[in-house]
């Protein structure tokens, strides 16, 4: 089968793969249908069956030749999935790992799930799920791109749509986190508010604000009130000094006033207020208050629900960082949301280990052990430095790389915006710096104070960790090396690891996260 992939799209040119059967071009290709359903699926599941056999992961393909073949196959593959619940999650950072953890819990709970664990969460991605998805199935967990979301959304119709925060990342992509927002709104006015409830981070004033919107529409056209589900911090002692100097979202929606803060904890996302109008934090349905911090071991979270008839959870993560904290309130929330017992949501995050490149850590043979931590925003980037710094441990053995693919997106001056500081400051013997714009984090790392005789640039990605692990093996006491990496790099890095033995392929994981995400017959 001879198939063309647009490299920078989630298509596949009908007309190269199917030859002279595409010959009708009278339509748009929105409203086209190239072939039957079922025909096409076959055609999937074989371009699936042969990305598998060259070694590759299948997570994407059989969905872009499925759509190309069929543009309106997603309603059919929700309908024919027959899941008792449609969960869409979607966040600038954390989607993959909050998915991670609603998939363990309900693997604890006995529910068969449908997940695109691999984070292929664009519209290929998620029709590749439910087109291996094993039918019916109870859940079907779908984490989905922000720029993705209104695409899918109404298709999906789903019963559940977690929001967990935005964040300014991949402006050449995305756009500005307010034009995205009024996206949102609108895909929410598309699905049928019978039917479904949006669990939502009330510390996040963009969240908060366009969910608000869509319930007093909701109300308003209907008379109806809209199920919604908030969650945000309340332990002020895990707070933040203050909103790092490059924050998004510090201006009211409603009137266009600064916002002021009582507390924060994650960029802009905390207790905010207008200064001028009423909008302010909605109450909190259920909330973290307590969190302790483990170094990079664990946390400690106590979770509480408004309603006090429901018991406060206390919970041991094996997931470090405060940020993780909202992660598992988003978890808690979409699970008891939808009938799952709190012992449950306990026992399913005290279970649940980091997702690939996520705090992930590989053991190293004659090493010592490699971290990999995705950064791909000046929030994202802090809040992994905040969480090393605090977890004061040795980064005498420490990697950046920094690429600019399409899917890290082509701008990345978005390290300028970044506290790198800290970093620099704990690792003083120096970092190594790679991948494509390997030379840009170097000036970054000038810029910031760093000597520049002490950061390496090697763009050549494998020849650059092998000089980490060298540099663990030889100056640190554990052999402990982390390496923090945009998404195309970790995806290399991974491939690197994966080649050598030293990890299973990001999506033939065999530890207690991958057997939860598959859960119901996700990957055949």
């Amino acid at each position: 089968m001879n198939v063309a992939i647009e490299a920078d799209s989630d298509k596949i040119s009908p007309a190269r793969m199917i030859g002279s059967a595409a010959v009708h071009r009278s339509s748009p290709p929105s409203e086209r249908t190239w072939l039957p359903f079922g025909f096409a699926g076959i055609i999937a599941r074989l371009a699936g069956f042969a990305s598998r056999r060259t070694g590759r992961s299948g997570t994407t393909l059989p969905g872009r030749v499925l759509l190309a073949l069929n543009p309106s196959a997603l309603s059919r593959l929700a309908r024919r999935a027959r899941a008792r619940e449609m969960i869409l999650v979607s966040a600038t950072n954390g989607k993959t790992t909050v998915s991670a953890m609603i998939a363990t819990i309900l693997a604890r709970d006995g529910r068969s799930v449908t997940h695109n664990m691999t984070g292929a969460n664009l519209r290929s991605g998620i029709a590749t799920a439910l087109l291996n998805a094993s039918r019916p199935v109870d859940v079907a967990l779908l984490e989905t791109d922000e720029a993705t979301l209104p695409r899918v959304a109404p298709a999906l119709q789903p019963t559940l749509i977690v929001l967990g925060n935005l964040f300014r990342d991949q402006l050449d992509r995305y756009g500005e986190l307010n034009v995205l927002a009024d996206r949102w709104v609108e895909t929410l006015r598309e699905i049928d508010p019978k039917q479904v409830t949006v669990v939502f981070n009330a510390d996040d004033p963009l969240i908060a604000y366009l969910v608000t919107e869509w319930a007093d529409s909701v109300a308003a056209e209907g008379g109806k009130e809209a199920r919604t589900v908030s969650f945000g911090m309340t332990d002020v002692a895990v707070a933040a000094d203050g909103l790092p100097h490059a924050v998004d979202s510090v201006f009211c929606r409603r009137c266009g006033s600064p916002l002021t803060y009582e507390h924060s904890w994650v960029g802009h996302l905390g207790d905010w207020a207008c200064t001028s109008c009423d909008n302010r934090r909605p109450a909190l349905d259920v909330m973290c208050s307590h969190v302790e911090l483990d170094g990079l071991a664990a946390s400690n979270v106590t979770i509480a629900f408004a309603d006090p008839a429901i018991a406060p959870l206390s919970v041991r993560m094996r997931i470090p960082g405060l940020y993780n904290t909202y992660n598992a309130l988003a978890a808690a929330a979409a699970t008891h949301t939808i009938g799952t017992a709190t012992s449950t949501i306990a026992q399913g995050l005290d279970e649940v280990s980091p997702a690939f490149g996520r705090f992930e850590r590989i053991p190293i043979p004659g090493s010592g052990t490699l971290t990999l931590l995705l950064v791909k925003n000046p929030t994202g980037l802090n809040e992994v430095i905040r969480t090393l710094v605090a977890a004061e441990v040795d980064l005498t053995a420490t990697l950046f790389a920094l690429n600019d693919g399409i899917a890290d997106g082509r701008d990345t001056s978005w390290i300028w915006d970044a506290d790198v500081e800290p970093l620099l400051e704990s690792a003083p013997s120096g970092i190594i710096a790679t991948g494509d714009r390997a030379a840009e984090f170097a000036l970054r790392c000038v810029y910031g104070g760093a000597d520049p005789a002490s950061v390496t640039v090697d763009e050549d990605l494998e020849h650059a960790l092998f000089e980490l692990l060298e540099r663990a093996r030889t100056f640190t006491t554990h052999g402990h090396a982390y390496a923090l990496v945009t998404y195309t790099a970790m995806l290399a890095m991974r491939e690197i690891v994966t080649r050598h033995g030293w990890a299973d392929a990001y999506w033939e994981r065999r530890d207690g996260h991958a057997a939860a995400a598959i859960g119901g017959g996700t990957k055949r």
